[in-house]
């Protein structure tokens, strides 16, 4: 992506983990400080009414959040001061580029959802720093290092800066077979956030909430990775991608699949969650998506 530098849930604690059921990695590598900062904050508009500890799919029972401090690296795309659509001219720290990226994601999905007669998607977001803790009505009830993913409950998205230095550089993965013919980057962090995007607009048409009832995880999360496949055309069509770009989010997809098959959160192999962005992204529409949901596979 055109930016001057630089999961849905992958907190290893028994929450369902952006990098599905398989073990996850993550190789020690020198990497560069992406910074910190803060954003606005706001109040969500859709609150949820109380706090339920399972609103990451499927979680452990974990404590309420009550007693921890909220920081102020958190915020919803678009109110105070917070780019909606300016990837472009980032200022360079890590939190910068994920809001400006979360900004662009919701720019792009509002345009659908009222094209669509819907209202406005609404979702707040945190990027947390290095160390940094912010509370979640899912279990655990807090963030740490290692954590990207969207929560039902307090309708939040949350990806630590930690986790997306990792994903950037390509040292953290569920898949060890050795699938790798691309570097990853910039984009990598921009498809996570996309994805977990796509859980926010699933759970605003009723389909979030029914993972392991009428749909199966690994469904939902194809379906997240095909509609973030669908963004990434947008971004394309914006003329804000470099080249290899899109290659970059489809080593993620090989790194972050898993085979664990008989577990419950399996997110999908390397190959289907490669094709699923791809599918996405050469159907550019909402619509093309539909068959990760609704076919027989």
């Amino acid at each position: 992506m055109k930016l001057t530098s630089a999961l849905r849930a992958i907190a290893l604690m028994s929450v369902l983990a952006f990098a599905g059921g398989g073990a996850v990695t993550a190789v020690t590598a020198a990497a560069a400080d992406p910074g910190g900062g803060h954003a606005a904050a706001s109040v969500p508009r859709n609150s949820a009414q109380g706090a339920h500890p399972s609103g990451v799919l499927q979680v452990a029972v974990g404590p309420s959040p009550s007693g921890i401090t909220p920081t102020s690296t958190s915020g919803t795309p678009g109110i105070g001061g917070v780019p909606t659509a300016n990837i472009v001219g980032s200022s360079g720290t890590m939190k910068d580029f994920l809001v400006s990226v979360l900004g662009d994601v919701d720019a792009y999905w509002t345009g659908v959802w009222k094209d669509d007669g819907r209202p406005a998607p609404f979702v707040t977001y945190a990027f947390p720093a290095a160390g940094e803790v912010v509370p979640s009505m899912c279990a655990p009830g807090f963030s740490d290092d290692m954590s990207a993913y969207y929560c039902l409950y307090d309708d939040k998205i949350t990806v630590s800066q930690s986790l997306a230095q990792k994903i950037w550089d390509g040292t953290l993965y569920a898949n060890t077979d050795g699938t790798r013919t691309h570097k990853t980057g910039d984009f990598s962090v921009a498809y996570v956030v996309a994805h977990e995007y796509a859980h926010e607009l699933q759970n605003e048409i009723g389909i979030f909430s029914t993972a392991g009832s009428i749909y199966p995880v690994y469904k939902i999360e194809l379906h997240a990775d095909c509609w973030a496949g669908v963004w990434a055309k947008s971004a394309e069509d914006e003329g804000i991608l470099d080249q290899g770009d899109i290659k970059e989010a489809g080593q993620t997809t090989l790194d972050l699949g898993d085979y664990a098959f008989d577990n419950p959160q399996h997110h999908g192999t390397p190959e289907q969650r490669n094709e699923a962005f791809l599918e996405g992204y050469d159907g550019g529409s909402e619509g093309s998506c539909d068959g990760w949901l609704n076919d027989t596979y």
